[in-house]
């Protein structure tokens, strides 16, 4: 580049060096006569060339095949207003919409914009969920993108024996988690292949990749696993079979704790009775139940005995007791081990998504909250999965009977900080009535209802849209303490205004 060669003839010195016949040719070519002494030859040429390698360059001539052309896009492309939407989600100012923007771009069969599509594509690299939410919507014009950079290319995974074969872990991993969703069949057949040939390290990742599809075609290959020389292996397997319906893992289960739970009675009340395991059993350990996991309260045994209660179907406790779930739950808090079983019952509860179950372990959680031997229970697992019909039902009934807002330390405001609810407008009614007395009666700063200002900022994304209008209407900018909170709430009433533009202008 003739720049680069004029530096260095600059840094050696025209002492030292002097015009080749190439650069007096290129430099004749604008217009600088080279029989000039050199010194002024230079200097001249390098304040014609400083400006040029401001404003740019030429680029290199592309000498491999023509790139395609873009096939025609067969989804209807998105407004610019909607394209506009996005990109202010995507720079941050909506974060939380971005979900609800697709899904409901999606509904109506249009695709993303094309000039945002990069970006998009760069973050689906690090968030595999946002990329299956996002695939049916790039269009023709994405899936053409996607071929076009390495990088991409690992979202729209090739399918082969040959990749299978020699590619590196990270592909196969794609391949085969690709496979299994369009054929959990072919998935497992694909895996057996190599199965014999693979290390530690790709058995294990690939077993992981069975929890898609899971079914019952795959039962005979992870009891299998089970009596595998590598604990890795079995222990993955076992958390498969454990989350198979009627698996014959559960089915060994179910066995083992008829025996270790059964009713008794004491001072004429119908208690559990409990034996627990031991740490030694062959049977229990071969079915991933390990001494070494043990639960926060207890030891070897107890943790065993948990673990076994977690991935047992909740409603096999019904069939062993003919008692409602509600019926079983009081009567495991008869035993000097309560807190074990009913955390243990709703890990259960989650793991298989017993909707029924994780209702009826709510109300109890919410019901015995303020008694100080319940306020330890651990009902993580189920409180991102509650149906939300009963989830909206649960928080209105509650925050009905109290009829003001709670406290920081209630579970009820733990709820209403979730995300991924939609509140319906009874609910929203109630927790905006009993927030805007709140405001009206305490004196607010900075710091204080931290927990309500939470609340607020995750309940614009979760209330709809269509109350924009009243809820705009519902705040009295005329009390003492609204000076407090008018830029949360503004900014409350700025979130919903957004997403009902931006979902108006996606359902045209």
């Amino acid at each position: 580049m003739l720049w680069n060669e004029l530096v260095k003839l600059a840094l050696l010195g025209t002492n030292r060096s002097t015009l080749s016949s190439t650069m007096k040719a290129e430099l004749q070519s604008y217009g600088i006569d080279t029989e000039k002494e050199i010194t002024e030859v230079v200097l001249e040429s390098a304040a014609l060339q400083a400006p040029l390698q401001k404003a740019g360059f030429q680029p290199q001539k592309w000498e491999g095949e023509n790139l395609t052309i873009s096939p025609e896009e067969e989804l209807a492309n998105c407004s610019i207003k909607s394209a506009n939407h996005l990109g202010l989600i995507l720079i941050g100012r909506y974060p939380y919409a971005l979900t609800e923007f697709v899904q409901t771009m999606a509904n109506h069969n249009k695709c993303l914009p094309a000039e945002l599509l990069p970006e998009l594509l760069d973050k689906c690299i690090k968030e595999e969920e946002l990329w299956q939410t996002l695939a049916p919507t790039i269009g023709s014009r994405g899936q053409w993108l996607i071929k076009l950079n390495p990088t991409w290319q690992k979202l729209a995974v090739t399918i082969s024996q040959e990749k299978w074969e020699i590619g590196t872990k990270e592909e196969r991993i794609a391949i085969l988690k690709a496979l299994r969703k369009q054929d959990p069949t072919e998935g497992l057949k694909l895996l057996l292949s190599t199965w014999a040939e693979d290390g530690l390290a790709e058995k294990t990742a690939f077993l992981k990749c069975l929890a898609i599809g899971l079914s019952d075609i795959d039962e005979v290959f992870l009891e299998e696993c089970l009596d595998f020389s590598r604990k890795g292996v079995r222990e993955h397997a076992a958390i498969l079979l454990s989350e198979l319906p009627n698996s014959q893992l559960q089915e060994r289960v179910f066995d083992y704790l008829k025996e270790a739970i059964t009713i008794g009675k004491e001072n004429g009340i119908e208690k559990p009775i409990i034996i627990l395991p031991s740490p030694k059993d062959k049977a229990l350990i071969r079915d991933g139940i390990s001494p070494k996991r043990k639960w926060k309260r207890g030891g070897e045994t107890t943790g065993m005995l948990y673990q076994m209660v977690s991935i047992l179907p909740p409603n096999k406790w019904e069939k062993l007791f003919n008692r409602t779930p509600e019926n079983i739950l009081l009567f495991f808090t008869k035993s000097e081990w309560s807190m074990m079983l009913i955390e243990g019952v709703a890990a259960a509860a989650a793991l298989h998504k017993d909707d029924n179950w994780k209702a009826v372990i709510l109300r109890f959680w919410l019901a015995h909250f303020a008694n100080r031997h319940w306020t330890q229970l651990d009902v993580k697992p189920i409180l991102d999965e509650v149906p939300n019909a009963v989830y909206n039902e649960v928080l209105f009934e509650k925050l009905k009977a109290v009829k003001v807002l709670p406290d920081e330390h209630s579970p009820l405001i733990q709820l209403l900080q979730r995300e991924g609810y939609i509140w319906e407008d009874r609910l929203t009614n109630m927790v905006m009535s009993q927030l805007r007395e709140w405001v009206a009666d305490n004196v607010s700063y900075s710091w204080s209802g931290f927990q309500y200002r939470a609340m607020l900022k995750r309940a614009a994304y979760s209330v709809s849209p269509k109350m924009e209008k009243s809820l705009s209407k519902f705040w009295m900018g005329d009390s003492r303490n609204w000076a407090g909170w008018e830029k949360d709430i503004q900014q409350f009433l700025m979130v919903l205004s957004f997403r009902k533009e931006m979902l108006a202008e996606l359902e045209k």
